[in-house]
């Protein structure tokens, strides 16, 4: 047991510094570089409790490599022979993080470490700003001039805090950005101003004991901008240059492979080829093209001529107006409709007022019918009427007035006898 604890503190006291590791993203590939003359060479990992296991072996010209590493480490006899024997591992794994040295004939060498980075992913526009994360543990009650910040690109120095000043990597002066305040908080956050596109690349932070905060990594990917434009025919449209000149314009119409240079804006002069001279100008370093059809749907690319760099891709599409000119064929085929329905608009209007004008007529003929039947009733009626007067009632014909009995004949109260009673009297007389 004494021993086991003797030999794990000499392997922790003889271990490099934390901050001398190979750093790698996960997939890509590290390599610990090693140059040293030597027959043999073998390479070994210390694992988990810094469990020691042999991954390589170069001997008598043959390289030999374990299952897990296997397709992974690249061997190369005249690198060997030459005297590098430095360890290539492809496609890094998360669990190929760890310490990793060289034994040459015998002799150790080359003891370092590889830590194995799983960055988080940020992406913005070129000429924006960006912020790239990161958090630690820190003492709230820091004061400012004890504040420790460390932030590096590949390697590279970009910002860092420390006693109270700020001091700049290359490219990054009056654009990069901490807060000493923050810090307190637990964030070590770097904001980066106009962002280039040399920008692009893996970015961490330490602190002031090489302890990396959290993420592990930030990977900071700057893009050209991205505008999408929708017009009409014979619209205009204006295209943002981002930068300031020089610029150049090209354009890529529809699925055309290749892009083909447009216009060109200098401090001083613009120009285009021809066919854009008279439909192109510039409007608050923007280019402006009227007149659109739809041949001019397409990319039009914006680059910048100091850097070379893309800066601003804009996607156009014009939509035609529908086409005034009607061809022949089809105009006669519209003219000989149009005709067909002006016909049967005017023959069922015709028909129907021959309709109308027959029906009026049958009305009034109606009319004229009964009238007359009134009339000659009306006539009828008059004659019988005349005929009436004229002529005397048949029964006075039969009986006339003189053929009445004389008055002498007339019955005669006295002239009944005496002998009738009254009220046979009454009866007969």
């Amino acid at each position: 047991m004494l021993r086991w604890i003797l030999t794990l503190f000499v392997a922790l006291t003889t271990l490099p510094s934390v901050t001398d590791a190979v750093t790698v993203q996960l997939g890509h590939s590290a390599t610990v570089s090693c140059h040293v003359n030597c027959s043999t060479v073998t390479w070994w990992s210390k694992g988990i409790v810094f469990q020691i296991f042999q991954i390589f072996e170069f001997s008598e010209g043959k390289c030999t490599v374990v299952p897990e590493f296997r397709d992974r480490i690249e061997c190369s006899e005249e690198k060997i022979r030459g005297g590098d024997v430095s360890l290539t591992i492809t496609s890094v794994m998360y669990n190929d993080r760890g310490w990793y040295y060289c034994s040459c004939d015998g002799k150790d060498q080359c003891d370092r470490r590889i830590e194995v980075l799983v960055p988080t992913s940020l992406r913005t526009s070129f000429g924006g700003k960006a912020t790239l994360p990161c958090y630690a543990e820190t003492d709230k009650r820091t004061v400012d001039s004890s504040v420790y910040m460390l932030w590096e690109k590949e390697g590279q120095q970009v910002l860092k805090l420390e006693n109270g000043k700020m001091s700049y990597g290359s490219g990054f002066e009056q654009r990069a950005t901490v807060s000493a305040e923050s810090y307190k908080k637990g964030d070590l956050s770097l904001t980066i101003d106009r962002v280039r596109f040399s920008d692009s690349g893996l970015y961490r932070c330490s602190l002031k004991d090489g302890e990396h905060g959290y993420p592990d990594a930030t990977t900071l990917t700057v893009e050209a901008h991205q505008y999408g434009h929708h017009k009409k025919a014979a619209d205009s449209v204006l295209l943002d240059l981002v930068v300031l000149p020089p610029v150049m314009v090209y354009f890529k119409e529809g699925e055309a492979t290749a892009d083909s240079w447009m216009c060109t804006m200098l401090r001083d002069t613009f120009h285009c080829k021809p066919g854009y001279e008279q439909r192109a100008a510039i409007m608050n370093n923007s280019l402006m093209l009227s007149k659109l059809s739809g041949a001019d749907s397409g990319t039009y690319k914006v680059k910048d001529v100091r850097s070379g760099e893309v800066v601003a891709i804009h996607k156009l599409a014009v939509i035609d107006l529908p086409s005034q000119k009607i061809p022949w064929v089809a105009a006669s085929i519209f003219c000989v409709i149009i005709v067909i329905l002006l016909g049967a608009v005017i023959f069922f209007v015709c028909r129907q007022k021959r309709q109308q004008q027959a029906e009026q007529r049958k009305q009034l003929e109606e009319k004229a019918n009964y009238v007359t039947e009134q009339e000659e009733l009306l006539q009828l009626s008059i004659q019988q009427t005349e005929s009436s007067v004229r002529s005397p009632h048949p029964w006075a014909q039969s009986k006339p007035v003189n053929s009445l009995p004389a008055l002498e004949d007339s019955p005669d109260e006295d002239s009944c006898p005496n002998q009738v009673n009254d009220l046979d009297r009454d009866t007969h007389c």
